[in-house]
């Protein structure tokens, strides 16, 4: 154990060092950058040049060389009095700055993603040469994406803005260190978040409750404070996807309204299972007749349905049950493997898992692919252009990996429901939370550091989900604007961090958090090209 410590508390130095050091590495790029400026408004020679190098160090062009340097040294410890630490541009300009470049990173990271994603569906459609057409990938019917790109600019500027400009002028004003003002200059910037749509505010809010939680809970364990009963094990990220999972997935067959709308639907097509037979195996566990005219695949039989059934193929659905012209509603102890299966057309329940797993894999290898490439492509371009092979190469075991997780997640789920039909022929809702637990195993797929990501990703769903379900009942009371305001107290604690013990953080919200907070210092964009140079130049704080 005092070994582990050890090599803590070494990491962290460390880290806290390599921040210091790219920080002074701005702070003198930033210099140069603007002394260059300097001299070409001025037309002076530069620094670098010396009195030797002159033909003539006559005593005038001494003085006057005396006296642009104190006009540089002047202006320059004017910028440089902020203790923010920008240098070479002003307060103002710099939280301007700091809006523009969050702007232009969110909106190319959403639009990239879309386009790239829809890219990759036309040349995999049968004709490869769509992908190539201008109509089909900025088309009016195709650009949906560009409101959810401006509303994501504008929330990640606003915070960045926003941020800085609360944090440079209460510093200025009342001479306070700027890490004690990150926790109201967090919570201020947390504000655009209005931007967002309320759905996505909260989820957003969720999730970053779940990572302020996560490093709360780091930084109390470092300083020996307390830990929870079991937080050593190895497999504890599984646990609470697991957990989370069961959750999601009961929600995702039982109640539907309480998951994000978009979420929801992006199981459905995930998965082998349409909305029609979701909602007959939902009508079926709350009591209700259901209707499987049209579910069942066509000569099927009505194996599982208990005694008095007879062929579901034809227009008879069970004994008894009047046809032609009258209602074919039945009371089924469940609805039948048969029509599960409609998806895919297989008789066997062996055949249909395999079959939704190939399926989930190539309906979702190319939305991963995005997700893997081309964010990252964006976020750290220099090291993408320079070497753009392995750039590919790695996104693309990233998507295979990922890829087959969901797909073993989807086969698993449905090995489950099925297994559960053919051996007591009876469906319960309890089913579908232990369906959940059983399909969380497929995150071993995963790698160990994925795995937490992906369990504090559906944490907060499953939160959501839980907690729209309580609220359906009426056992809590409405609150408005909560997830506003959720927003913003977790936006000022995990700044309130950020600055002062960065090392609770997880490295990959950390690395975000300094790629869109801490910018390096440049003048205000004259275009939008220039503003999408400025953004994409800085590779600092990105990790592989």
């Amino acid at each position: 154990m005092p070994r582990d410590d050890r090599g803590g508390d070494a990491t962290s130095t460390t880290d806290a060092l390599r921040a210091k050091l790219e920080e002074y590495e701005r702070l003198l790029a930033s210099k140069s950058r603007e002394l260059a400026r300097l001299e070409a408004s001025r037309g002076v020679p530069g620094l670098a040049s010396s009195e030797s190098e002159s033909p003539v160090a006559s005593p005038s062009n001494r003085r006057r060389r005396v006296s642009w340097n104190e006009d540089v040294d002047a202006m320059t410890s004017a910028t440089n009095r902020c203790a923010c630490g920008h240098v070479g541009t002003s307060c103002t300009e710099h939280a301007l700055s700091s809006f523009w470049r969050s702007f232009v990173l969110a909106y190319m990271v959403r639009a990239g993603v879309a386009v790239f994603s829809r890219g990759v569906g036309l040349a995999r459609s049968g004709r490869p040469r769509d992908a190539l057409n201008i109509e089909l990938l900025f088309g009016e019917k195709h650009t949906f994406y560009r409101e959810e790109a401006v509303r994501l600019g504008m929330f990640l500027g606003s915070f960045t803005g926003g941020y800085h400009a609360v944090r440079c002028q209460l510093s200025r004003r009342t001479g306070m260190s700027p890490k004690r003002l990150a926790l109201l200059a967090g919570g201020v910037g947390g504000f655009g978040s209005i931007f967002l749509k309320k759905n996505k505010r909260r989820a957003y809010g969720l999730y970053l409750m779940a990572r302020l939680a996560q490093s709360g809970y780091a930084n109390q364990k470092k300083k020996g404070r307390f830990h929870f009963w079991g937080s050593h094990w190895d497999h504890g990220d599984v646990l609470l996807f697991a957990l989370s999972s069961a959750q999601v997935m009961y929600s995702y067959v039982m109640r539907p309204e309480t998951l994000d709308r978009g979420f929801w639907n992006f199981i459905v097509r995930a998965g082998p299972i349409g909305k029609e037979t979701l909602a007959a195996v939902r009508d079926n566990c709350n009591g209700k007749a259901v209707d499987l005219t049209g579910l069942l695949i066509p000569g099927a039989t009505s194996a599982g349905l208990g005694t008095g059934t007879v062929d579901f193929g034809g227009k008879a659905l069970a004994a008894g049950t009047l046809s032609g012209g009258m209602s074919s509603s039945v009371f089924v102890p469940c609805v039948p493997c048969a029509a599960m299966h409609r998806s895919t057309g297989c008789p066997s329940c062996a055949s249909h898992v395999a079959q939704s797993s190939l399926a989930t894999f190539r309906k979702c290898f190319p939305f991963y692919l995005s997700i893997h490439l081309v964010p990252y492509a964006i976020l750290n371009a220099r090291k993408a252009l320079a070497s753009p092979w392995k750039t590919v190469a790695n996104a693309a075991a990233a998507t295979a990996r990922s890829t087959t997780f969901i797909s073993a997640f989807v086969g698993l789920y449905m090995s489950t429901v099925c297994a559960s039909r053919n051996a007591f022929a009876r469906d319960h809702r309890a089913l579908y939370y232990v369906a959940g637990v059983v399909a969380a195993s497929a995150l071993f797929v995963e790698k160990k550091s994925r795995r937490a990501e992906l369990a504090l990703y559906l944490m907060p769903r499953a939160v959501d989900a839980f907690v729209n379900t309580v609220n359906a009942k009426r056992l809590l009371p409405a609150v408005p604007h909560a997830e506003l305001a959720l927003f913003v107290a977790v936006s000022a604690g995990l700044m309130h961090l950020y600055e002062n013990e960065p090392d609770t953080l997880a490295g990959f919200l950390r690395d975000t958090i300094r790629r869109f907070v801490h910018r390096p210092n440049a003048p205000l964009p004259k275009s939008a090209s220039e503003a999408v140079l400025q953004a994409c130049d800085d590779d600092d704080g990105a990790e592989d």
